[in-house]
């Protein structure tokens, strides 16, 4: 089936080929592709698929194309030439319209202070329901606020506190481990609706990590999802996530701007670097930037591809501020707010300050990066997570 889909578009340059066996997929690399061979590739694919969902965002193209069995995701940036595309069985795939709801409040938006770090974000939608976007280290104090927390805000007419959407960015424990632990203890408690990620396949090596551990955990943590999800929620829907697809939800649509799947076949030195990039629009026309922890790469891309589309109200910086990111990336946003998801210590201590008592070795802080500087230096609102903070979405005030 694979030279059936790698025929199709006339004499396109197939530059690299990967086999993701964990999302049971194959991504695809075209180079030196314009707008006609992207047309005559999607046309000629039209003879045996059917179109599902197709848009152009500031002239890039998206397709999802699906038959029975399969579905294509056709990705094509016209200033960098590539088109992506990404090959395999059917699954869960976004409604195109947003579900009818009753809509009884203002989306909010949540960085919930955590005891150790990490990152943990929560957005009550339009109609009192939860979006969470990764989570925290494994901690008690931090399970528990969490979970007072969505017992708090939920609606009085619900009887659980319902997550129509739980997404993980990347595969890093201080991403993930909390959700996996929060799922144990408290899924019960909670509605869980769909939950999302896109991760490669680490047993493969596309990470080319100096540290084999990181990879190792790397894979740890992406089979202890599939297990959990196995075993305590078969009935959740699950959703692997692309770049141009749109999550339609109450009061709020939360955009893909990148995954892996874009940045692959680069040079990749850590699992930061198969993070998501998400923009959430708000229904009043407010924007908040997660690029979660994408590394460098990823953002010159972002910029390169996207542009002036990076703007947002909102931003949370990369990579807890510590390292990552770039100015570029930073002015194309050029935010109002800047969300830390780094504890308070490493978010006022001076360069260098923090010493290692057993190791001697400095502990990174946000002031010992550039970019982080560029952003503290002329911004004037920022949160680090060493408390809870919610932002109306409609007035963009603290609430």
């Amino acid at each position: 089936m694979l030279d059936f889909i790698t025929a199709k578009g006339g004499r396109l340059t197939l530059a690299e080929t990967y086999e993701n066996a964990k999302n049971q997929n194959v991504v695809l690399r075209y180079t030196d592709v314009d707008e006609a061979q992207f047309e005559t590739y999607r046309n000629d694919l039209l003879r045996d698929f059917t179109v599902y969902d197709e848009k152009s965002i500031v002239g890039n193209r998206f397709a999802t194309l699906v038959n029975d069995t399969h579905e294509l995701h056709i990705c094509f940036y016209p200033s960098i030439g590539e088109m992506r595309v990404i090959y395999g069985v059917r699954g869960w795939l976004p409604e195109k319209v947003a579900p009818v709801a009753e809509h009884i409040m203002t989306p909010a938006f949540t960085q919930i202070g955590l005891s150790i770090g990490g990152m943990l974000y929560v957005i009550q939608l339009a109609d009192g329901t939860f979006m969470i976007i990764d989570s925290g280290k494994k901690n008690d104090d931090d399970r528990e606020l969490l979970l007072n927390f969505l017992l708090e805000k939920k609606p009085a007419q619900h009887e659980k506190p319902v997550i129509s959407a739980w997404l993980i960015s990347h595969s890093h424990h201080d991403h993930l481990h909390l959700c996996l632990d929060f799922l144990l203890s408290h899924g019960d408690k909670v509605e869980l609706k769909l939950f999302g990620y896109n991760f490669p396949d680490f047993e493969t090596d596309i990470i080319k990590s100096n540290k084999p551990l990181e990879t190792e955990h790397a894979l740890h943590w992406q089979n202890s999802i599939k297990e959990l999800l196995d075993k305590h929620f078969p009935t959740v829907t699950r959703w692997t996530i692309h770049t141009g697809q749109k999550l339609l939800l109450p009061g709020c649509e939360a955009e893909f701007l990148g995954t892996w799947e874009d940045h692959w076949p680069a040079f990749m030195k850590t699992v930061n670097e198969t993070s998501f990039i998400v923009r959430f629009a708000f229904e009043n026309g407010h924007t908040f930037l997660l690029p979660c922890d994408a590394w460098n790469g990823q953002t010159d891309l972002a910029v390169q591809v996207w542009g002036d589309h990076l703007k947002s109200d909102v931003l949370q910086v990369i990579h807890h501020g510590l390292r990552g990111g770039n100015i570029a990336f930073y002015e194309k946003v050029l935010p109002e707010i800047v969300f830390w998801p780094s504890p308070e210590t490493r978010f006022v201590a001076a360069p260098g300050s923090i010493v290692d008592p057993e190791t001697g070795k400095k502990t990174a802080v946000v002031r010992d990066n550039e970019p982080s500087l560029w952003l503290l230096e002329r911004i004037d609102r920022h949160y680090h997570c060493g408390r809870t903070v919610t932002i109306d979405t409609n007035t963009l005030e603290e609430i």
